[in-house]
């Protein structure tokens, strides 16, 4: 069920409903609850020790609280006995009540997965809230030093020569990981005033370890930058100018296997009594099999060899502890880490202790940096491995951007058709936004398109209005929000499909980049977004709830400490007002500055709009 703004009930996690987040175990926290129904009595419903207790809340007066609003408010303090704590609202009328989880007002008990959350002892990085990230690409975004480049025919790699091609050469399938354009380090170090410029305060870069594809997810040597990228000296005089900017670097780890010419892989495949051995999952009995792999492997991707985490060197190697890849480059300054097919990391070929594995790459994380943010590529739903002690967040795709840009563009990421509507979206949304815990949902790594699927407007048939609705979604949205490069400035793909047209060339006008390709006036309206964003404590932190769900537009508020922003967006591109019923007072439109009286009022959607209550 989606919870609306008209609910004449509410608690969430932020103030003044819970007086804090992330107290310690032991401790306990001020919780409460606001409602307008005509209540004779409100009980707290508490799971503790596997029982569900009932106890006795404490009504305050609206006038003790800050932005306390209409309605009448009860207090309980909540013991934390356990690092999850749920717990529920029972609220008694005459001859009814009603249960308060965060799946809405129900007469039945709702089960646990749909019970409010706190987190005891858990500290978010709270940096990453106020974030704006920008993914790179970095092979297609910018060449900064030509010495560096990979050469026609330098080397081969699965059989054919590597080659180099000219910067704006749309990518095709001859190409795929072969084709080497030239972006490197040193292009993303010159381009930091641009990417300041956007609004953006930090950085995702897919691998730039030693490698010898493009993307490089098949790495060679992990405590090497590529020298075709610039090696250690690019990277150092990046970080520098990176922390200078105030932009923060999370690097891409590629902990579920390595290339197939790692030297840890090559000593194990040549020697059978190898020490390294026991870091792959080799498959027995395959004499009947000529063609198929002595080893488990990513997709079965011969020249990705998945590691074994039943190995105690795979983990000391890549993940736990001082000696590990995880701890290496925290240490020269990263904020933190992307963890590439999260999801399939695990011993014996599987997934087997997946969430035993991020919990002990988180504790090496946060060894090195309490603050190192963590999150994994969980292209699916990722809701049992969100609970804090492993992963921070897990990439959106689920609970976010695969949903949004379906409803957007009437079509799944794969093109398959879709008549997908609001109501639908919305449903899908608040289901997985409501069952994490308040401080991972804020963690959530939010996108609408990246290196592994197709560009936004390709899926949009190249409708820069939808685009715009849907990065006002994006930047409005609980979670970190992240850009893929390009995107800002109406960057496309030259084919249906996602890899490897979807890691078109940025078009830098000095590098032969056509007007057409340069969008200034998007580029604009995206600025104004991010700042909006990062200016606004509401859209980073605050709790949400929807607003409006029609077949085609949806709207939900963010509210903090009595601020009340609403994010509104529609699918239409023709001008149709679409009435809203907005709270009472006064709206204005934090772009263009109109004002908005509440209640119901007919708007304009086309793109998006943000709308901040003045009172």
């Amino acid at each position: 069920m989606t919870v609306f703004v008209t609910q004449p009930a509410q608690h969430d996690h932020t103030a003044p409903y819970t007086a804090h987040l992330g107290a310690e175990v032991g401790q306990s926290v001020r919780v409460r609850l606001r409602t307008t129904l005509p209540v004779t009595r409100v009980r707290f419903k508490l799971v503790r020790g596997g029982e569900v207790e009932t106890h006795p809340t404490r009504e305050v007066k609206g006038g003790e609280i800050v932005g306390a609003g209409e309605g009448r408010w009860f207090e309980y303090s909540l013991p934390l006995d356990a690092a999850v704590v749920r717990y529920a609202w029972q609220l008694e009328l005459a001859g009814d009540h009603l249960n308060l989880t965060m799946s809405g007002l129900h007469r039945t008990v709702r089960g646990f997965r749909d019970w409010f959350q706190y987190l005891a002892g858990y500290r978010a990085p709270q940096w990453a809230w106020g974030s704006v990230f920008y993914q790179i690409f970095p092979d297609r975004f910018r060449n900064g030093d030509e010495a560096s480049d990979v050469q026609t025919g330098e080397y081969s790699y699965g059989g054919r020569p590597v080659q180099h091609v000219p910067w704006l050469t749309p990518p095709d399938r001859a190409g795929d990981i072969h084709a080497h354009y030239g972006g490197d380090l040193p292009g993303i170090t010159e381009k930091l005033p641009y990417l300041k410029e956007l609004g953006v305060n930090a950085l995702w870069l897919t691998p730039i370890f030693t490698s010898p594809s493009n993307h490089r997810y098949d790495i060679s040597d992990y405590r090497a930058i590529d020298p075709h990228l610039g090696g250690q000296a690019a990277f150092d005089a990046l970080m520098r100018a990176c922390k200078a900017s105030g932009v923060r670097v999370v690097l891409d780890g590629v902990f579920n296997h390595v290339g197939n010419e790692n030297a840890i892989f090559r000593a194990a495949l040549e020697d059978e009594t190898a020490p390294q051995r026991p870091m792959f999952t080799w498959r027995q009995g395959l004499s009947a099999q000529p063609n198929s792999l002595p080893y488990h492997a990513f997709m079965d991707v011969p020249t990705l060899p998945k590691l074994d985490y039943a190995s105690e060197a795979a983990q000391s190697e890549f993940l736990a502890g001082e000696s590990s890849v995880v701890d290496y480059w925290l240490r020269q300054g990263i904020g933190g880490w992307r963890l590439d097919v999260a999801h399939m990391m695990g011993s014996g070929g599987s997934d087997e202790g997946n969430l035993e594995l991020h919990r002990q790459l988180k504790a090496t994380a946060r060894a090195v940096n309490p603050e190192a943010y963590v999150f994994g590529e969980r292209f699916f739903d990722a809701e049992r491995a969100m609970a804090g002690d492993g992963e921070d967040g897990a990439m959106n795709y689920h609970g976010f951007g695969l949903p949004t840009m379906q409803w957007l563009s009437g079509q799944s990421e794969s093109f398959v058709p879709s008549r997908l509507d609001g109501v639908e979206l919305t449903g899908l949304l608040w289901d997985a936004y409501h069952a994490l815990p308040p401080q991972v949902a804020l963690n959530m790594f939010n996108l609408l398109d990246s290196h592994d699927i197709p560009r936004a407007l390709y899926r949009l048939d190249g409708d820069k209005t939808k685009l715009r609705a849907a990065l006002t979604l994006l930047l409005g949205y609980p979670g970190v929000p992240c850009l893929y490069y390009g995107t800002e400035i109406g960057l496309s793909q030259p084919e249906r499909g996602a890899m490897p047209f979807c890691r078109a060339p940025m078009p830098w006008p000095d590098e032969g980049g056509a007007a057409s390709g340069w969008d200034s006036q998007l580029f604009a309206d995206v600025q104004r977004l991010i700042r909006l964003r990062r200016d606004t404590p509401a859209l980073q932190r605050g709790s949400m709830r929807f607003l409006l769900a029609t077949p085609d537009a949806v709207g939900f508020v963010r509210e903090l400490e009595g601020v009340q922003v609403a994010v509104l967006a529609s699918r239409r591109s023709d001008g149709q007002a679409v009435t809203v019923a907005l709270p009472a007072g006064t709206w204005r439109d934090a772009l263009s500055g109109e004002a908005v009286r509440g209640v119901e009022v007919a708007l304009s959607l086309d793109g998006g709009r943000v709308l901040v209550r003045e009172g």
